[in-house]
């Protein structure tokens, strides 16, 4: 399945969000020093209880501290963690500040960025009038113009694995592995069983790679292949 989105930033409203965002966006390509970019990013996770999908999670990029304070590692080269924060100091601020006063997430198909996280990790609501929650701890900066394919209906569809090790859909429904009838309902319980019993013998054993095994986490892989800028 292949699918495309075209975005629309909200560069009034949010005019540092948008800077940061596009600096994941407008990245020249250099094999020597390359430098993170959406264009080779992921969509890993999908919230079951508000619907956000996590996207811009680009692989090799880390966090580290260096100095006292937090930095971004990328290969091999270290690069300023800069906070997603509006400037205060902007006589337009007061007006984008209104603006954003009005925005919640409530509309499917926003664009939004956890407060005080310093990666490009973003979210994209996927319900209407659910996820308002998300207001106290995220900023919107965008939304979707178009969604070629129906991507958002089909990660929707995807299922996910919680943190109990049960699989399920963002509407917290079991999914059936393996087909229909009851064959599959039985083999979609016996998986999650095994699941709950490997996770229990991680936890005593102390395995790390548990960890990477996290609520929301979909099952089926989710790579952005190309990003660019549209010229109006």
């Amino acid at each position: 399945f292949y699918g495309s989105l075209v975005l629309g930033l909200f560069g009034e409203r949010t005019p540092e969000h948008v800077r940061r965002f596009l600096e994941y966006v407008d990245v020249r390509y250099d094999v020597d020093k390359p430098l993170p970019s959406y264009s080779r990013s992921k969509f890993g996770t999908l919230d079951s209880a508000s619907g956000l999908l996590i996207g811009g999670t680009i692989p090799g990029l880390d966090i580290t501290t260096l100095a006292g304070g937090n930095v971004l590692e990328y290969s091999g080269r270290v690069l300023p963690a800069k906070l997603w924060l509006e400037d205060k100091n902007n006589p337009n601020d007061d007006a984008a500040a209104s603006s954003q006063l009005q925005l919640s997430h409530d509309t499917k198909g926003l664009l939004t960025h956890r407060n005080l996280d310093p990666t490009p990790s973003f979210g994209i609501t996927t319900r209407n009038n659910i996820a308002s929650s998300l207001d106290a701890t995220h900023t919107i900066f965008g939304c979707i113009l178009e969604d070629q394919n129906g991507f958002l209906d089909a990660v929707v569809d995807i299922p996910l694995l919680t943190d109990t090790g049960r699989v399920s859909r963002t509407v917290n429904e079991p999914v059936s592995v393996g087909g229909g009838g009851g064959g599959s309902q039985l083999a979609s319980s016996v998986f999650t069983a095994q699941r709950a019993i490997f996770r229990d013998a991680a936890k005593t054993f102390g395995d790390t790679r548990l960890e990477k095994v996290y609520d929301g986490k979909l099952l089926r892989r989710i790579e952005v292949t190309k990003v660019g800028v549209l010229e109006l």
